[in-house]
């Protein structure tokens, strides 16, 4: 019984034994198990972690990209802000200090929060201690098909001595060609690992010696088993405090970013916002969660936001989209939005970025601006092509009249009723000549030559001129001060300007008639009219002109002098007059004030600073002197046969021999016959099947020392090159008068 009762016993002890063994086994292989998966989780953590901070900085920066890809920003200006956001994005991990990288695909670095000196450096050849190029597999990860990924490389702490394992993960900006990144060094990983395998293994080994001695005491086990729960009970509480920081961390990014952001329930009420959004609109934190979304959106938004809303529906996203938020203070600022559908604790949420467009808004208004001023100057070309078309014939016109005009002058006593007829038709052909040369000035935007001169006869013409063209409904009062002293400017210009705004004048009375006033007279600068205004002189003349028409509505006062812009009919204005008006008064460094009022008329105020420095211009009449002639041969070349016939009458007067061309090829073949038998040529540019320019180039093959005049109704065909390569003497703009034409022969034959 006793041998049975040992035997028993050792089959217990034995049982026992083995029992003991196999439950330390299977703890040991639990143990085991259990390090490897804390092992995995921590790792995994880790690479979580890693790959959800870079997720959010993508959704942080990619409102900046969206306005890329619509145009709002030039790819540099994207990237550059991007840089400015992410060199900010530095935040705390379980070991310290971590940042967000950048990097373009060619391996320029682009943000090293750590490192600045890195930045804008080529790092393609970048390479780890084990030969790995490091730049290489992260553009390698972030143009991969998933446009993200892992890379582990070993690389040196900034202060260290040796490289140390570490992996980073990327997301790929395949917009911009960049990627942004962010890394953590596996040794501080195996650090934590190490730590908890040794507490793991000291712990498993104690409790199997407990197990060794107190195998046969059950609740020894029990109470090995509680301690395993507690064990578990205080990693749990690690991981939870784990995620309590890194929800911290996302949270430092949520109130840290640029782009407003904002939380609200699906009835518009704010749940959580950070800084940003509240900068926008000009509340503290506390004041924009008592408002909601409706609070903050004008009343006109309001099917825009039911489509919002049906987006929201039907994608689980809208936008992007632009609207105006109503400020604090009550202005409305310009945004742009973009937003999820997003469920939690099982209720549906509005998550939106919004960011503040105010800037873009300005630039966008700019361009605008930049656009009406470059059709503007598409139509001032439009300008400058007709002025040229037209300079040529018109003063092909004008050429006959001024020219048998003069010489009828010269043929009747100058106080005798004929003359004076035949001085206003001169006078009026040279206004005519003037102005078709102002035309021409104008339309190519440069300054006409200024002179100083009196205002009152340039006036008194004007309304001379005027009142003969008008009818006698309307009355011409003028009040011109003799004692004003001069302006500096052109002449020509000053009655342009009296001519238009006379006119306007007339235009505005002409159905119910009435008076047109015109003064002129001195004073000192001062009062409303020289606020904000350059003072250039002591004294200013004040040219006035005021009628009682029909006025101008004060919604386009501030029109009346933009290029085209008219109130007139098509048949009685092009819109050019006043633009024109502006343009010759700040040429002459003048200013203009306009007053008026629907149906009590309108009065133009010109200010124009007094100038005393030079000599009064001389009068559009020809002088009154004996014209040098001679006997020498003309080759005269013309298409216009009136123009070469008063050309022929008037070298001859002077006693030259003439002989004349209708076409430059006639007149070369003519030369061509007898080179010697001329004297000087003087030839038309603008003619049929051989132009002046390439006639004289023939004629300087044949005799280069022969002088030559070169005439044109149109100088912008003539440059200076011109000039120089075809060695002419003399340029005579159209029409031509008697004393510039016989000094011109006489300059080139006696040099």
């Amino acid at each position: 019984m006793l041998l049975d009762h040992m035997k028993r016993i050792k089959d217990e002890r034995k049982g026992i034994t083995r029992k003991g063994i196999l439950i330390s086994f299977v703890f040991i292989f639990l143990t085991v198990i259990l390090t490897l998966s804390y092992s995995n989780l921590t790792r995994e953590q880790r690479l979580d972690h890693l790959k959800q901070t870079v997720q959010i900085a993508d959704q942080v920066i990619n409102p900046i990209i969206v306005s890329y890809q619509e145009g709002d920003l030039s790819r540099n200006d994207a990237i550059n802000a991007i840089r400015d956001m992410v060199r900010n994005m530095i935040y705390q991990d379980s070991y310290g200090d971590n940042y967000i990288f950048m990097s373009n695909y060619e391996g320029i670095m682009l943000v090293q929060p750590f490192q600045p000196e890195m930045e804008m450096s080529d790092m393609w050849g970048l390479q780890d201690s084990r030969g790995k190029y490091i730049i290489r597999a992260l553009v390698d990860a972030a143009k991969s098909s998933q446009g993200s990924g892992y890379v582990s490389y070993y690389y040196m702490r900034p202060n260290s001595i040796r490289p140390e394992m570490k992996i980073s993960y990327v997301i790929g900006i395949s917009e911009l060609d960049c990627y942004i990144g962010t890394g953590q060094y596996m040794t501080d990983i195996r650090r934590s690992l190490w730590l908890y395998i040794s507490i793991t293994f000291f712990l498993s080994m104690t409790l199997l010696s407990l197990m060794y001695f107190l195998i046969h005491y059950i609740l020894g086990v029990y109470d090995k088993q509680n301690e395993m729960v507690l064990e578990e009970n205080r990693e749990l509480k690690k991981m939870e405090s784990a995620l309590r920081i890194s929800e911290k961390k996302y949270r430092e990014l949520f109130e840290q970013s640029p782009i407003g952001l904002a939380l609200c329930r699906m009835n518009g009420e704010l749940v959580s916002v950070n800084s940003s959004y509240t900068s926008i609109l000009g509340y503290s934190n506390d004041e924009v969660l008592k408002l909601s979304y409706w609070d903050i959106t004008p009343d006109k938004y309001f099917d825009q936001e039911k489509k919002v809303v049906q987006d929201l529906q039907d994608n689980g996203r809208y936008g992007p989209f632009e609207k105006e938020y109503i400020h604090k203070d009550g202005h409305l600022v310009p945004v742009r939005l973009n937003g999820l559908l997003v469920e939690r604790d099982g209720q549906s949420y509005i998550w939106s970025s919004v960011e503040d467009i105010s800037v873009y808004k300005k630039v966008e208004d700019e361009k605008h601006n930049l656009e009406d001023q470059l059709q503007q100057v598409y139509k001032m070309e439009a300008v400058g092509t007709l002025a040229g078309g037209i300079a040529h014939d018109f003063n092909n016109l004008l050429f006959p009249i001024l020219g048998y005009t003069e010489q009828l002058m010269s043929d009747f006593e100058k106080d005798s009723s004929t003359y004076n007829n035949l001085e206003v038709i001169f006078n009026s052909a040279s206004r005519a000549k003037d102005l078709v040369q102002q035309i021409l000035t104008f339309s190519r935007q440069e300054k006409s030559t200024d002179n100083i001169f009196r205002m009152q006869p340039e006036v008194e013409n004007a309304l001379r001129l005027l009142r003969a063209t008008i009818p006698t409904t309307i009355e011409i009062q003028q009040n011109l001060d003799p004692d004003c002293r001069t302006i500096k400017g052109d002449p020509t210009q000053l009655h342009q300007i009296v001519m238009n705004l006379a006119t306007n004048s007339y235009h505005a009375m002409e159905a119910t008639g009435g008076v047109l006033k015109v003064s002129l007279h001195e004073l000192s600068p001062g009062g409303t009219d020289f606020e904000h205004q350059n003072i250039l002189a002591e004294s200013y003349a004040l040219l006035t002109v005021e009628d009682h028409g029909v006025g101008i509505d004060e919604k386009i006062i501030d029109k009346i002098f933009d290029p085209f812009f008219t109130t007139k009919v098509k048949e009685r204005g092009t819109g050019m007059g006043l633009s024109v008006v502006h343009g010759i008064i700040n040429s002459m460094d003048g200013f203009v004030k306009v007053k008026s009022e629907l149906g009590a008329g309108s009065k133009f105020k010109i200010y124009f600073p007094i100038r005393e420095d030079l000599a009064i211009i001389k009068s559009h009449l020809p002088e009154e002197k004996e014209y040098r002639g001679g006997h020498e041969s003309i080759l005269l070349v013309d298409d216009v046969p009136e123009i070469l016939e008063m050309e022929e009458i008037m070298l001859s007067r002077l006693g030259y021999k003439i002989t004349v061309s209708l076409n430059g090829q006639e007149a070369l073949d003519i030369f061509k016959n007898n080179p010697d038998s001329f004297d000087i040529i003087i030839t038309d540019q603008t003619m049929p099947v051989l132009s002046g320019d390439k006639l004289i180039s023939e004629v300087k093959l044949i005799r280069p020392e022969i002088p030559v005049i070169l005439c044109s109704g149109n100088n912008q065909v003539i440059s200076d090159s011109m000039m120089k390569d075809l060695a002419v003497s003399s340029y005579l703009d159209k029409p031509i008068l008697i004393k510039d034409i016989a000094d011109a022969i006489r300059k080139a034959l006696d040099q």
